[in-house]
């Protein structure tokens, strides 16, 4: 080996400028859609969620204290009559995504997978689920009860 092949050259003023451009446009354009990202997260779009409304029961169909479970959408529903009107839940665990059963004596839902219970209000009693289940918006409208469930992808209830 000669002592010129040792040292590597240095690169041309061309080739030094070219690289240190892209460089810098290419943080330039990782800030600016940084920024971007930023700003939709932190100002959402104006666009309109969209709900669908479903019928679900009559207004003297369920008696008060009772529940009655359907399916919207693959998915189970219960509603609930309490002496200040319905509440509808969704049937799947908070915790998992289990399917929870009502207990009619005991007036609670249970999970049965890991054992979670919650009262007629949604809220945990006992268990693993980490928040209450999820709550339907109820409208009772010419004697008839229903509900409004956000659209989403998938077939998912919200």
């Amino acid at each position: 080996m000669t002592k010129t092949e040792d040292k590597k050259s240095p690169p041309s003023r061309r080739k030094f400028i070219m690289s240190s451009i892209a460089a810098v446009g290419g943080v330039a354009l990782g800030g600016l859609l940084f920024l971007r990202d930023s700003l939709l997260f932190l100002i959402p779009g104006g666009k309109q969620q969209e709900f669908t409304k479903y019928l679900v029961a009559k207004v003297d169909e369920i008696p008060i204290g009772k529940a009655k479970e359907i399916t919207i959408a693959n998915k189970p529903v219960f509603i609930i009559r309490l002496p200040e009107g319905y509440k509808v839940y969704s049937g799947i665990c908070t915790h998992l995504g289990c399917i929870v059963k009502w207990k009619e004596k005991e007036k609670k839902f249970y999970c049965p997978c890991h054992k979670g219970y919650f009262g007629q209000d949604g809220k945990v009693l006992a268990g693993p689920p980490p928040r209450p289940l999820d709550e339907f918006k109820v409208e009772v409208e010419n004697s008839l009860v229903f509900i409004w469930i956000k659209k989403r992808r998938g077939g998912q209830l919200s």
